[in-house]
């Protein structure tokens, strides 16, 4: 028995030395990090000239470097706020094309940081190599670079290697043969014409622009008159046929047509995204049938207007790619048909009610001069006169608005949280802008008047709230809008009201 489990014993350690031995006999994968890198191009980004961009199934794209005092050199594509390169460039190839100068910049910046494996101790990649095994015989692309001293440099991509994480590549169509890192060259073996060139729905500059109009209902099958009475009545958004902006003095945008007070964030927006707004794909570069993308009569049409004259955005039908959605446009700026972002549209097609001001009151706490409140909310009796709180300096009283009734000094903070409070007030609904309309919504005769003295000219804006049913209602005295809140607020409002008069 000793003897057998001997035998067993010698038998397991021989197989395990032999497993080890194949192990160590085995020959070590080469590590990525293990292959000797080097700089892929040694010239400077500033030294190149002109760049050709030849990519497989791509018409041949060719960049140019403008003098820095040509009369062609303008701003690059990016909306106000982009950094601007210091190089220009155009597309000379195709004609008639415009390039983002700062995307072609910022590519050929990157030449400098782009690294290289060159496969030395590879017989066949070195010398003359077979290129045909490398696929290098018919490059899937090519970029080609003029230089300053009149040289040119060329890179030429191949196939895969087998390990799928790099590229076979050669310079100047001489070995050796190099891998190009898929991960670290990432740009150089992707970057593609439509990544260079202008790609802005609307290329021009949205300073120079003095009015901005959206047009719906193109085909004139805007909603009647009923239509829109009902979709008011059941607090649905409204859109007209035509929504106007103009710039302000402080280079703000402010809805103007339909004449409503304006949320200045929805409006300048709005014209950050028509002059940010970015192309996703060219359909075609230049427009033949305009009906088939529902551009004959577009959903909706952006005029941009400026001293210079009136440039044009049409949106037409929606196209699905997969499970997304776009949206065929083109500009009068340019003859292509593009598709465009479900975002960029959806920002372009707001309702009115986006681009109208939610808060009630205008005034800043910190520039409110005196409140006064009237109404059932603010009195306890019809005898009480009515509450009114002037500032003097930093602080706050109580005016004396009765006879035989003296100021009182406010308590820290008091009407500043008042005041505070009912700027924060939002409106739920937009619910009538008819006139003659107060009275049918009890605001003839407020439950609580709110009017606010503010700012260096005594601006003063007033306020009223009515209760009718569960329904609570407001407008600014003057103005033909009534407003529904939540109906949250009266009680809210009235525990404001208790705060402030507290002593």
């Amino acid at each position: 028995m000793k003897i057998k489990h001997t035998l067993i014993a010698l038998l397991l350690l021989a197989a395990l030395g032999g497993a080890y031995y194949f192990v160590q006999k085995q020959p070590v994968p080469e590590q990525v990090s293990a292959i000797p890198r080097e700089d892929l191009f040694t010239f400077k980004p500033e030294d190149v000239q002109e760049l050709t961009l030849n990519v497989s199934g791509q018409p041949t794209a060719t960049f140019r470097r403008l003098p820095p005092d040509s009369a062609a050199a303008k701003p690059a594509p990016q909306g106000e706020s982009a950094p601007q390169p210091e190089a220009q460039w155009e597309i000379v190839e195709p004609a008639g094309m415009a390039a983002d100068s700062y995307q072609i910049q910022s590519f050929v910046d990157e030449f400098a940081s782009f690294k290289a494996n060159p496969l030395a101790d590879d017989p066949a990649s070195t010398q003359t190599p077979v290129w045909a095994e490398f696929a290098l015989d018919q490059p899937v692309r090519s970029i080609k670079m003029k230089l300053k001293d009149g040289k040119t440099v060329s890179l030429d991509v191949g196939k895969d290697n087998p390990s799928g994480y790099a590229k076979y590549a050669r310079r100047n169509e001489t070995g050796p043969v190099l891998l190009l890192d898929s991960a670290d060259n990432k740009s150089l073996l992707e970057k593609s014409l439509f990544d260079l060139r202008d790609k802005r729905i609307m290329p021009m500059e949205i300073n120079s622009a003095t009015r901005l109009d959206l047009r719906f209902n193109f085909g004139g099958s805007g909603p009647g008159a009923e239509e829109i009475a009902r979709a008011r009545s059941l607090g649905l958004p409204v859109r007209p046929d035509r929504l106007s902006f103009i710039r302000d003095s402080s280079g703000n945008w402010r809805l103007t047509e339909p004449t409503r007070r304006s949320d200045v964030g929805g409006a300048t927006y709005l014209a950050t995204i028509i002059a940010g707004g970015q192309m996703h794909s060219v359909i075609e570069e230049k427009a033949g049938n305009l009906a088939q993308y529902g551009l004959e009569r577009p959903q909706l049409r952006v005029e941009v207007h400026a001293p210079s004259g009136k440039s044009e955005l049409l949106v037409g039908k929606m196209v699905k790619e997969g499970d997304q959605e776009y949206f065929y446009a083109m500009t009068s700026l340019r003859p292509h048909v593009f598709t465009i972002l479900r975002t960029v549209y959806d920002q372009l097609n707001q309702d009115l009610e986006y681009y109208r001001n939610r808060y009630l009151f205008d005034f800043e706490t910190s520039n409110a001069r005196s409140v006064e409140l009237t109404g059932p909310a603010a009195a306890k009796d019809s005898s009480s006169g009515p509450l009114r709180f002037d500032r003097r300096g930093e602080n706050w009283v109580k005016f004396a608005t009765m006879p035989g009734t003296k100021e009182k000094p406010m308590k820290d903070a008091q009407v500043e949280n008042f005041l505070n409070g009912v700027h924060a007030i939002r409106i739920s609904t937009f619910t009538s802008d008819e006139a003659n309309r107060y009275a049918a919504f009890g605001l003839d005769k407020p439950w609580l008047s709110v009017k606010v003295t503010f700012g260096e000219n005594n601006v003063q804006e007033t306020l009223l709230f009515s209760r009718m049913g569960d329904k609570f209602y407001a407008a600014r005295q003057g103005e033909l809008a009534v407003y529904e809140l939540s109906t949250s607020e009266p009680a809210s409002m009235e525990d404001r009201i208790k705060e402030l008069t507290a002593q």
